[in-house]
């Protein structure tokens, strides 16, 4: 069985409902949440938990506040967690956990010294510890004039880097949380992709299969 969470804005209105695949049948159905809110920035989804950033949008005190929005896919239910300074541009899967990479500015440049990795140690009380990690020499010269994000942290403890816009060449970065080292990698074929928006996704396995195949629908 595989289960689809899909938002829908109607007339200011948001519409939440749950897609359900099973046994080559499709059902939909509409659920409710205590805290309208529109989703921002990436999602992660950890052991049938989805995490996303999103903007409250109630009417309270803390309209347009960002909040980290979680849906259970086996309850059904949502919850919410507080998000903690400075505000998270990105969420990730670290050894199981919910966490977050910031640098010292917005994103990562030729002028950041540091790694801040954010953990959500305990997810009932909201505790996030902190763990600083140092760039190396190496850093300013491999980077050179890149503006980078986190896209996510590998299982050898490797975080992700990439830009947001095509450049040529176009590079990923990998910064190792135990070697505190930095490496890139060249992704050939992008010239043709200029000034155009990248979306950089890791672990992405290409499937021939029809897919009536894989969701179970082949006659």
């Amino acid at each position: 069985m595989r289960k689809l969470l899909l938002k829908i804005s109607e007339d200011r209105k948001s519409i939440l409902k749950v897609l359900t695949l099973q046994a080559g049948k499709l059902s939909w159905r509409m659920i409710e949440c205590s805290i309208p809110h529109y989703p921002r920035c990436n999602s992660v989804c950890i052991n049938g938990v989805l995490y996303y950033i999103a903007e409250n949008v109630a009417s309270s005190p803390t309209y347009r506040d960002m909040i980290i929005v979680s849906f259970d896919f086996r309850s059904e239910k949502f919850s919410f967690i507080e998000v903690a300074k400075p505000f998270f541009h990105s969420l990730i899967n670290f050894n199981g956990k919910l966490a977050s990479v910031t640098s010292d500015s917005n994103y990562f440049d030729r002028a950041s010294t540091c790694l801040n990795l954010r953990v959500l140690d305990d997810i009932e009380k909201n505790e996030w510890s902190k763990h600083v990690y140092k760039l190396p020499l190496s850093w300013e010269n491999v980077v050179a004039d890149a503006n980078l994000h986190c896209v996510k942290v590998t299982a050898s403890n490797e975080v992700v880097l990439s830009g947001y816009s095509q450049r040529s060449p176009f590079y990923v970065f990998y910064y190792s949380l135990e070697k505190e080292t930095i490496r890139r990698v060249e992704i050939q074929g992008m010239e043709a992709f200029t000034r155009f928006q990248v979306y950089t996704f890791v672990d992405h396995v290409e499937d021939v299969r029809r897919m009536k195949s894989v969701l179970g629908l082949a006659p």
